[in-house]
């Protein structure tokens, strides 16, 4: 083999080895993108019980940041308290019978960038198994999406809580882990009583620490590592190529 040879031979399994790595970036991103959901995570599901909903969320709207989380209550909550969490303006209202939270962002959650946003209701004495869905409408500077699918294999299944299930259904895969608690108790009792205005900064930016804690922030930080070292590779080999 002639040195000419040798070196295109080299400049093609680089070639090659580049790009399985780039590959293997995306396969690695895809489940972070497909993991965007609204999860909600409740502290009890037992019938009757008192409950703190957390609802979870990492990603705007196709990368726009969001704004504003809307809630519908099922008909089968027999009451809702309002929680104050911090950086956001929070109230309900009612139309038609039908109870809606609002939580509206004081400053815009970037895309990437985990939220957690409570609300404590009083769950119906309904028999165990019975499934109750909250569909959650997020809005971003830029579009909205109606999580509200009933379907949990849907693109966009409503948060879900099964009555009786001890681990707190999710409805639609799992949800990321370790749920945090946004903010203190506003009151206990009917929501019209307790319409509340969360005060505070609550700076989006100081909220990227929650954001490492994610499985799929830490699958995209893995495929953007393998990326780099992708292009990398790439470099040299063009390097090598010139040199030649």
């Amino acid at each position: 083999m002639t040195a000419s040879t040798a070196s295109a031979a080299r400049r093609r399994c680089a070639a090659t080895a580049a790009t399985a790595l780039a590959a293997a970036a995306l396969a690695l991103a895809a489940p972070a993108a497909a993991s965007a959901h609204v999860h909600v995570t409740p502290s009890d599901t037992a019938a009757g019980a008192t409950a703190e909903l957390a609802f979870s969320f990492s990603h705007g709207c196709d990368g726009s940041p969001t704004t504003a989380v809307e809630l519908a209550m099922p008909d089968e909550i027999a009451s809702v308290a309002l929680i104050a969490n911090p950086g956001w303006q929070v109230a309900s209202e009612v139309v038609d019978g039908a109870r809606t939270v609002v939580l509206t962002a004081d400053r815009p959650v970037p895309d990437g960038v985990r939220e957690t946003l409570e609300v404590e209701v009083a769950l119906p004495d309904a028999p165990d198994g019975t499934v109750l869905a909250f569909p959650a409408l997020q809005v971003c500077e830029a579009g909205e999406t109606l999580w509200g699918d009933l379907d949990p294999a849907a693109d966009t299944p409503a948060p879900t809580l099964t009555i009786g299930d001890a681990g707190g259904a999710h409805g639609h895969g799992d949800a990321p882990a370790g749920a945090d608690a946004a903010g203190d108790a506003a009151g206990h009792g009917d929501t019209d009583a307790h319409a509340a205005g969360a005060g505070g900064g609550g700076d989006a930016a100081a909220r990227a620490d929650e954001a490492g804690s994610s499985p799929a922030m830490a699958t995209a930080v893995a495929a953007l590592a393998i990326a780099v070292a992708a292009a990398a590779l790439a470099g040299f080999s063009l390097l090598r190529r010139r040199t030649a």
